[in-house]
C-alpha cells in the first residue's frame, strides 16, 4: 500500500453544506476511499465563504463541531491529531490521521486570543489569507495594493510558532510572502500551490518563493485544480509531472508534497476523479522520478514538517 499525506481539502465544509457523511459520500474524499492507502494523513480545512465573514467565528465553530461529530462516528478508523505522536499512534492502530486547519484568518476576527482558543480546539494549521484582504494580510487577488503582513498578522505568526502550529502561505500576496520569510522562524508550508513558471496564474508560486520555502525547511503541496496545472484545457498527470520536474530543479526532492484541494475544486486532472485515483499518480511519479521521490512527495516530506513543527 502507498503512504499518503495530503495537506489540503475542503471536504468538511462541503459535507456540512450538503448534509453528507465523511464515511461515504459523492465528493472527492471519504473514509472508504482514503483507506485504500497505508496510514493516510489528511488535512481538513475550514474555509469560510465571504457570506459568513460577519459571523466568521460562529460559522467556524459549526464546521469544527461537525468535524468532530464525523470523527466520533468513525472513531474506529480515523483519529484527530494534536501532535506528531498522534500520527504514530494512529498508524500503529491502522487509523486515518486527521489534522484540522483554518483556511483564512477571518476566523480569528482580529482577536489574538482566538489563536489559543482554536489551538485548544485542535486546529494545527492556519492559511493566513484566502484570495482577498483580511486583518492579517492581503491575498493574491489584492496584488496591486502590494500589501504585506499587518502588525496583527505578524503577531499571529509569532503566536502560532510559539504554540506549534503550521503557518500556511497558499493564497497569500507576494508582499505578504516576503514578510513571512522575514518573520517566520519555523518551517512553513504552501499547502496547495504549484509552480508559476509552468502555469502562470497568481495562485502559483514563483521560483524565488519555492526556493525560500525550501530554505526554511517547509513544503509546497501540489494542487490538482486543472487551471492551476495548465492555463488552457483540462490538465492531466503529464502536467502534474511538469510541475514536479520544475520544482525538483528549483527546490530539490525534500520539499514537495501533496495539497490536492479535493472537494474545493471544480475541475480535476483527466486521470484523477477522486482520492481513490491517487495511486495512479504515485505510479506515474515513481516511473518518472523513482520510488524514493514518489514516497517523499506522497507522505514523507509533509510528515517531516509536521514532526518539526507540531
Amino acid at each position: 500500500m502507498v503512504g499518503y499525506a495530503d495537506g489540503h481539502c475542503d471536504t468538511i465544509v462541503r459535507l456540512y453544506e450538503k448534509n453528507q457523511e465523511l464515511f461515504s459520500n459523492d465528493g472527492h474524499i471519504d473514509i472508504v476511499r482514503l483507506n485504500k492507502f497505508k496510514a493516510p494523513l489528511q488535512f481538513f480545512a475550514i474555509w469560510l465563504d465571504s457570506k459568513y465573514h460577519p459571523i466568521s467565528m460562529r460559522q467556524a465553530m459549526k464546521y469544527i463541531e461537525f468535524y468532530y461529530s464525523q470523527l466520533q462516528k468513525n472513531e474506529q478508523v480515523i483519529g484527530h491529531i494534536n501532535s506528531f505522536s498522534d500520527v504514530i499512534k494512529n498508524g500503529l492502530e491502522n487509523k486515518i490521521s486527521a489534522l484540522l486547519a483554518l483556511e483564512g484568518g477571518e476566523a480569528l476576527e482580529g482577536e489574538i486570543s482566538a489563536i489559543h482558543t482554536y489551538y485548544r480546539l485542535g486546529v494545527r494549521s492556519i492559511t493566513l489569507t484566502w484570495n482577498h484582504r483580511n486583518r492579517l494580510a492581503d491575498g493574491v487577488a489584492e496584488e496591486e495594493s502590494r500589501g504585506g503582513l499587518t502588525r496583527f498578522g505578524r503577531q499571529v505568526i509569532e503566536e502560532m510558532e510559539e504554540l506549534g502550529m503550521l503557518v500556511d502561505v497558499s493564497h497569500l500576496s507576494e508582499a505578504g510572502f516576503s514578510d513571512v520569510i522575514k518573520f517566520a522562524k519555523n518551517p512553513f508550508i504552501a499547502s496547495h500551490s504549484n509552480a508559476r513558471a509552468i502555469c502562470d496564474v497568481p495562485r502559483n508560486l514563483k521560483d524565488n518563493q519555492l526556493l525560500k520555502i525550501a530554505e526554511k525547511g517547509g513544503v509546497v503541496g501540489l494542487n490538482l485544480y486543472s487551471p492551476f496545472l495548465v492555463k488552457y484545457g483540462q490538465g492531466g498527470i503529464d502536467d502534474i509531472l511538469n510541475h514536479i520536474q520544475h520544482m525538483l530543479s528549483v527546490m530539490g526532492e525534500d520539499f514537495i508534497s501533496l495539497g490536492t484541494d479535493f472537494d474545493g475544486i471544480e475541475s480535476t486532472p483527466k486521470e484523477i476523479s477522486n482520492v481513490a485515483d491517487m495511486d495512479t499518480l504515485f505510479a506515474r511519479i515513481e516511473n518518472e522520478f523513482g520510488k524514493v521521490v514518489a514516497e517523499k512527495i506522497f507522505s514523507e516530506n509533509l510528515l517531516r514538517v509536521l514532526k518539526a513543527v507540531l
